[in-house]
């Protein structure tokens, strides 16, 4: 099967630009829509609409912010189904499992072929090909999309429908806020006892269960170093926020944790900086 030659992609945050510039380095023509339109990086035909970037596209692809942005590129007389017709649809936006899943029937009541993907991975996943999607569709409606999604992944996981690919997306999420909160409580201790945080941020990157979060986010938290890179810290409080609804009455006092303290950095102005930022949440910076 040929891959298709044009896509559109809706939204222009971190992960639709880095998406994009990967797509295009492997010669995908461009359609893109975004509602503000400096914010679309990279050579492309900018439309008006999302109705107008569907228009010609053999698939539509979203990254945007929360359900009421998914909503409005998608639906009514400017959004893409209103034109896409029968192509494939993909959408990769961290949304609630409930809008997630009726997104899906939705597009396909419109006559489109939905793929719900949700990736992880960020920015730098993005750009060299590494993303993890969760994804859920018809077989065939995967087999159309996988081309496309193995361009900026190098595994595809699998889900029975789209409500459970979007909870996995916010339990994959919810793992990272919870560690993240957990570096950031521990530099904040370490500080309080009298010890040097940047001395244990050297040995921790080197070593150990915490060398992951700790190389890409322990200079940033200590350096007090917030600019947005790779997803800001609202994002996660909104994905916490689902991922607690989804949970209910089930005990999980580490996620409820870590949700607080990302409500908290909201209550304290920090949604838009780089998640590192939870630090300023925990107490006094070390």
């Amino acid at each position: 099967m040929s891959e298709p030659c044009t896509v559109a992609v809706l939204g222009a945050g971190i992960m639709a630009n880095a998406v994009s510039e990967r797509l295009d380095a492997h010669g995908f023509e461009l359609r893109r829509y975004n509602r503000t339109t400096a914010a679309i990086d990279g050579p492309a035909i900018v439309c008006a609409s999302a109705a107008q970037a569907a228009e010609d596209a053999s698939v539509v692809w979203s990254f945007v912010h929360d359900d009421t942005a998914s909503r409005t590129v998608w639906f009514g007389p400017d959004g893409a189904l209103a034109t896409v017709g029968e192509a494939v649809v993909i959408e990769s936006s961290t949304l609630s499992p409930g809008y997630a899943l009726s997104w899906m029937l939705d597009a396909a009541t419109a006559g489109a072929r939905p793929v719900l993907a949700p990736v992880t991975g960020s920015r730098v996943g993005a750009e060299n090909g590494t993303l993890v999607a969760f994804i859920a569709g018809t077989d065939a409606d995967l087999a159309t999309a996988d081309p496309l999604l193995r361009v900026i992944t190098d595994e595809v996981v699998r889900l029975r429908d789209g409500s459970a690919a979007a909870t996995v997306k916010l339990l994959n999420n919810a793992l990272a806020a919870v560690i993240l909160a957990g570096l950031a409580e521990t530099f904040t201790a370490a500080a309080a006892l009298g010890l040097d945080p940047a001395q244990l941020q050297a040995v921790w990157s080197r070593h150990g269960w915490a060398a992951p979060v700790a190389t890409a986010y322990g200079p940033a938290m200590l350096d007090a170093d917030h600019d947005l890179t790779n997803c800001s810290l609202a994002v996660i409080a909104k994905d916490l926020r689902h991922t607690t609804a989804v949970l209910g009455d089930l005990p999980a006092p580490l996620i409820t944790a870590a949700t607080e303290k990302f409500c908290r950095a909201m209550e304290l102005g920090l949604g838009d900086l780089e998640m590192s930022a939870i630090i300023d949440a925990i107490g006094d910076r070390p």
